[in-house]
């Protein structure tokens, strides 16, 4: 998880009703307990953290956290976003191929996907080179701005 999106995170749960929450995404593993809960008992299923011994995230700086051999090979992951709303395809035109697919290599400004709105295509581009690993979306959907297209493993 990167800094920014840790950030993130921080805030909507800071602004939330929540007060106890664990997270678990592949190799991350994240448990943050709001200030003024500490008396609040955990009830996790399977909880193999000693609450005693972790810190509330809203304590930590920015300058404590490090990135650890996982984190640096998601860092060379990058996600191409939706610069604006429509309705995604990732083809010209229906009988044409893909602009790209899972496995294509793309080069910066290459185009990778078509946003229609208001009756105007607009073509969508790679804003990095490397390897596609992940389409997010499905033709025909209809995206937001901001919302993740693709998922791109970047060349050095």
């Amino acid at each position: 998880m990167k800094i920014d999106e840790l950030k993130e995170f921080m805030e909507i749960i800071e602004q939330s009703s929540i007060d106890i929450m664990k997270l678990e995404k592949g190799d991350f593993k994240l448990f943050y307990q709001k200030q003024g809960a500490e008396n609040l008992v955990p009830n996790f299923e399977n909880q193999h953290m000693n609450t005693d011994t972790v810190l509330p995230l809203s304590s930590l700086d920015v300058a404590d956290i490090t990135v650890n051999t996982a984190d640096q090979a998601e860092s060379s992951l990058h996600v191409i976003k939706s610069p604006m709303i429509g309705t995604f395809y990732a083809r010209p035109n229906p009988d044409a191929e893909p602009f790209v697919q899972v496995g294509a290599m793309v080069a910066q400004s290459e185009t990778v996907c078509i946003l229609e709105a208001m009756k105007l295509l607009n073509e969508v581009h790679a804003d990095v080179n490397g390897e596609i690993i992940e389409i997010l979306v499905n033709d025909g959907q209809i995206i937001e701005y901001g919302q993740p297209l693709f998922t791109v493993k970047v060349s050095e």
